[in-house]
Protein backbone atom coordinates (compact mmCIF):
# COMPACT_ATOMS: atom_id res chain seq x y z
CA UNK A 1 0.00 0.00 0.00
CA UNK A 2 2.92 2.37 0.67
CA UNK A 3 4.20 1.77 -2.86
CA UNK A 4 0.73 2.35 -4.30
CA UNK A 5 0.39 5.65 -2.41
CA UNK A 6 3.85 6.77 -3.56
CA UNK A 7 3.05 6.02 -7.20
CA UNK A 8 -0.33 7.77 -7.02
CA UNK A 9 1.23 10.92 -5.52
CA UNK A 10 4.00 10.91 -8.10
CA UNK A 11 1.79 10.58 -11.17
CA UNK A 12 -0.74 13.12 -9.90
CA UNK A 13 2.08 15.61 -9.31
CA UNK A 14 3.74 14.92 -12.67
CA UNK A 15 0.68 16.01 -14.63
CA UNK A 16 1.16 19.55 -13.29
CA UNK A 17 4.95 19.56 -13.16
CA UNK A 18 7.68 20.46 -15.65
CA UNK A 19 5.92 18.89 -18.61
CA UNK A 20 3.34 21.64 -18.95
CA UNK A 21 5.58 24.59 -20.07
CA UNK A 22 7.27 22.49 -22.76
CA UNK A 23 4.42 21.09 -24.82
CA UNK A 24 6.60 20.50 -27.88
CA UNK A 25 8.87 18.02 -26.07
CA UNK A 26 6.13 15.45 -25.31
CA UNK A 27 5.08 15.88 -28.95
CA UNK A 28 8.57 14.87 -30.13
CA UNK A 29 8.56 11.90 -27.73
CA UNK A 30 5.22 10.75 -29.08
CA UNK A 31 6.37 11.05 -32.70
CA UNK A 32 9.55 9.06 -32.05
CA UNK A 33 7.63 6.37 -30.15
CA UNK A 34 5.22 6.06 -33.07
CA UNK A 35 8.11 5.84 -35.54
CA UNK A 36 9.79 2.99 -33.63
CA UNK A 37 6.55 1.12 -32.97
CA UNK A 38 5.82 1.27 -36.70
CA UNK A 39 9.19 -0.40 -37.34
CA UNK A 40 8.53 -3.03 -34.67
CA UNK A 41 5.15 -4.04 -36.09
CA UNK A 42 5.81 -3.52 -39.81
CA UNK A 43 5.69 -7.28 -40.52
CA UNK A 44 2.87 -8.09 -38.10
CA UNK A 45 -0.83 -7.74 -38.93
CA UNK A 46 -2.10 -6.25 -35.67
CA UNK A 47 -5.71 -6.47 -36.84
CA UNK A 48 -5.77 -10.18 -36.02
CA UNK A 49 -3.59 -10.13 -32.89
CA UNK A 50 -4.60 -10.36 -29.25
CA UNK A 51 -2.86 -7.65 -27.25
CA UNK A 52 -2.20 -7.05 -23.55
CA UNK A 53 -0.94 -3.68 -22.31
CA UNK A 54 0.46 -3.96 -18.77
CA UNK A 55 0.42 -0.68 -16.84
CA UNK A 56 -1.66 1.02 -19.51
CA UNK A 57 -1.90 4.33 -17.65
CA UNK A 58 -4.34 6.63 -19.44
CA UNK A 59 -4.09 4.67 -22.69
CA UNK A 60 -1.52 6.64 -24.71
CA UNK A 61 0.29 3.58 -26.07
CA UNK A 62 -2.99 1.80 -26.81
CA UNK A 63 -3.99 4.73 -29.00
CA UNK A 64 -0.76 4.21 -30.96
CA UNK A 65 -1.53 0.51 -31.34
CA UNK A 66 -5.02 1.32 -32.60
CA UNK A 67 -3.57 3.70 -35.17
CA UNK A 68 -1.30 0.85 -36.35
CA UNK A 69 -4.28 -1.41 -37.02
CA UNK A 70 -5.01 -3.13 -33.71
CA UNK A 71 -8.70 -3.87 -33.10
CA UNK A 72 -10.35 -2.68 -29.86
CA UNK A 73 -12.04 -6.03 -29.17
CA UNK A 74 -8.61 -7.74 -29.21
CA UNK A 75 -7.04 -5.46 -26.57
CA UNK A 76 -6.86 -5.93 -22.79
CA UNK A 77 -5.48 -3.06 -20.69
CA UNK A 78 -4.34 -3.51 -17.09
CA UNK A 79 -3.83 -0.46 -14.86
CA UNK A 80 -3.12 -0.59 -11.12
CA UNK A 81 -3.68 3.08 -10.14
CA UNK A 82 -7.35 3.97 -9.79
CA UNK A 83 -7.18 7.58 -11.01
CA UNK A 84 -5.29 6.67 -14.18
CA UNK A 85 -7.61 3.70 -14.69
CA UNK A 86 -10.67 5.95 -14.47
CA UNK A 87 -9.30 8.15 -17.27
CA UNK A 88 -8.39 5.06 -19.31
CA UNK A 89 -11.91 3.64 -18.87
CA UNK A 90 -13.48 6.89 -20.01
CA UNK A 91 -11.11 7.45 -22.93
CA UNK A 92 -11.14 3.89 -24.26
CA UNK A 93 -14.53 2.48 -23.31
CA UNK A 94 -14.49 0.10 -26.30
CA UNK A 95 -11.63 -2.05 -24.97
CA UNK A 96 -11.53 -4.41 -22.01
CA UNK A 97 -9.75 -2.76 -19.08
CA UNK A 98 -8.88 -4.18 -15.67
CA UNK A 99 -8.07 -2.21 -12.50
CA UNK A 100 -5.79 -4.65 -10.69
CA UNK A 101 -2.28 -5.80 -9.91
CA UNK A 102 -1.18 -7.68 -13.05
CA UNK A 103 0.44 -10.45 -11.00
CA UNK A 104 -2.97 -11.28 -9.47
CA UNK A 105 -4.84 -11.61 -12.77
CA UNK A 106 -5.49 -15.15 -14.13
CA UNK A 107 -3.14 -16.02 -16.96
CA UNK A 108 -4.18 -15.96 -20.61
CA UNK A 109 -2.24 -16.17 -23.89
CA UNK A 110 -1.58 -13.10 -26.08
CA UNK A 111 0.14 -12.45 -29.40
CA UNK A 112 1.51 -9.07 -28.31
CA UNK A 113 2.29 -7.87 -24.78
CA UNK A 114 3.53 -4.35 -24.05
CA UNK A 115 5.15 -3.01 -20.87
CA UNK A 116 5.70 0.63 -21.72
CA UNK A 117 7.44 2.95 -19.24
CA UNK A 118 6.22 0.80 -16.33
CA UNK A 119 9.11 -1.16 -14.82
CA UNK A 120 11.12 1.89 -13.70
CA UNK A 121 8.14 2.98 -11.58
CA UNK A 122 8.28 -0.34 -9.69
CA UNK A 123 11.44 -0.03 -7.60
CA UNK A 124 11.13 -3.50 -6.03
CA UNK A 125 13.29 -5.80 -8.19
CA UNK A 126 11.45 -8.96 -7.17
CA UNK A 127 8.08 -7.60 -8.30
CA UNK A 128 9.13 -6.01 -11.57
CA UNK A 129 11.06 -9.00 -12.88
CA UNK A 130 8.17 -11.29 -11.87
CA UNK A 131 6.02 -9.15 -14.16
CA UNK A 132 8.42 -9.84 -17.04
CA UNK A 133 8.44 -13.57 -16.25
CA UNK A 134 4.64 -13.76 -16.20
CA UNK A 135 4.40 -11.78 -19.45
CA UNK A 136 6.76 -14.24 -21.15
CA UNK A 137 4.67 -17.17 -19.90
CA UNK A 138 1.56 -15.56 -21.38
CA UNK A 139 3.13 -14.82 -24.74
CA UNK A 140 2.07 -17.03 -27.62
CA UNK A 141 4.76 -18.75 -29.71
CA UNK A 142 5.68 -16.32 -32.47
CA UNK A 143 4.47 -13.41 -30.33
CA UNK A 144 6.27 -10.23 -29.27
CA UNK A 145 6.90 -8.73 -25.84
CA UNK A 146 7.78 -5.03 -26.11
CA UNK A 147 9.43 -3.35 -23.14
CA UNK A 148 10.12 0.37 -23.27
CA UNK A 149 11.99 1.92 -20.36
CA UNK A 150 15.20 3.37 -18.92
CA UNK A 151 17.89 0.65 -18.87
CA UNK A 152 21.06 0.52 -16.79
CA UNK A 153 22.64 -2.61 -15.34
CA UNK A 154 23.52 -0.70 -12.16
CA UNK A 155 19.77 -0.42 -11.47
CA UNK A 156 20.41 2.97 -9.90
CA UNK A 157 17.62 5.07 -8.44
CA UNK A 158 16.92 7.91 -10.85
CA UNK A 159 14.78 9.57 -8.18
CA UNK A 160 12.71 8.39 -5.23
CA UNK A 161 10.06 7.29 -7.74
CA UNK A 162 12.16 5.73 -10.52
CA UNK A 163 14.76 2.97 -10.69
CA UNK A 164 16.64 1.87 -13.80
CA UNK A 165 15.93 -1.56 -15.26
CA UNK A 166 18.76 -4.06 -15.82
CA UNK A 167 19.13 -5.16 -19.43
CA UNK A 168 21.23 -8.13 -18.28
CA UNK A 169 18.52 -9.38 -15.92
CA UNK A 170 15.91 -9.14 -18.66
CA UNK A 171 18.23 -11.18 -20.90
CA UNK A 172 18.67 -13.79 -18.14
CA UNK A 173 14.90 -14.14 -17.82
CA UNK A 174 14.38 -14.38 -21.58
CA UNK A 175 17.19 -16.95 -21.94
CA UNK A 176 17.72 -17.84 -25.61
CA UNK A 177 14.82 -15.87 -27.07
CA UNK A 178 15.41 -13.49 -29.95
CA UNK A 179 15.89 -9.91 -28.72
CA UNK A 180 16.16 -6.70 -30.70
CA UNK A 181 17.00 -3.44 -28.95
CA UNK A 182 16.47 0.11 -30.18
CA UNK A 183 19.00 1.96 -28.04
CA UNK A 184 19.25 5.55 -26.81
CA UNK A 185 16.36 6.68 -28.94
CA UNK A 186 15.69 10.06 -27.29
CA UNK A 187 17.62 13.20 -26.59
CA UNK A 188 18.00 13.64 -22.82
CA UNK A 189 15.03 15.55 -21.48
CA UNK A 190 17.07 18.42 -20.01
CA UNK A 191 18.56 19.18 -23.43
CA UNK A 192 15.30 18.76 -25.31
CA UNK A 193 13.35 20.96 -22.89
CA UNK A 194 16.02 23.65 -23.04
CA UNK A 195 15.87 23.66 -26.86
CA UNK A 196 12.09 23.90 -26.70
CA UNK A 197 12.32 26.79 -24.26
CA UNK A 198 14.56 28.64 -26.76
CA UNK A 199 12.18 27.75 -29.62
CA UNK A 200 14.95 25.65 -31.19
CA UNK A 201 12.95 22.41 -31.20
CA UNK A 202 13.85 21.82 -34.86
CA UNK A 203 17.35 20.87 -33.65
CA UNK A 204 16.09 18.00 -31.48
CA UNK A 205 16.21 15.36 -34.30
CA UNK A 206 19.72 16.56 -35.25
CA UNK A 207 21.06 16.19 -31.71
CA UNK A 208 19.38 12.77 -31.41
CA UNK A 209 21.30 11.54 -34.45
CA UNK A 210 24.58 12.27 -32.64
CA UNK A 211 23.54 9.77 -29.88
CA UNK A 212 26.06 11.18 -27.35
CA UNK A 213 23.38 13.50 -25.93
CA UNK A 214 20.72 10.78 -25.75
CA UNK A 215 19.44 9.09 -22.61
CA UNK A 216 19.25 5.39 -21.81
CA UNK A 217 15.67 4.87 -22.90
CA UNK A 218 15.45 1.76 -25.05
CA UNK A 219 12.80 -0.31 -26.80
CA UNK A 220 13.45 -4.01 -26.19
CA UNK A 221 11.54 -6.40 -28.46
CA UNK A 222 11.52 -10.06 -27.37
CA UNK A 223 10.19 -12.66 -29.81
CA UNK A 224 9.05 -16.05 -28.54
Amino acid sequence: MDDLKRMELHYNKRENDLWSPYHCYPFFLSCKQMYIMTKIFKDMNLETKSILDIGAGEGSFILKLLSLGAMPHNIVAVEFLIERYSILKQKLSNIRSINSDYLNIPSKKYDVITIMAVLTSITDNTIRYKIVEKALDELENGGKLIIYDYFSNKEEFLSSDYRAVSEEKIKEITKNLNIKIYRNVYLKSRYAKYLCKLHLQAFIPIFELLKIFNGKYHFMVIEK
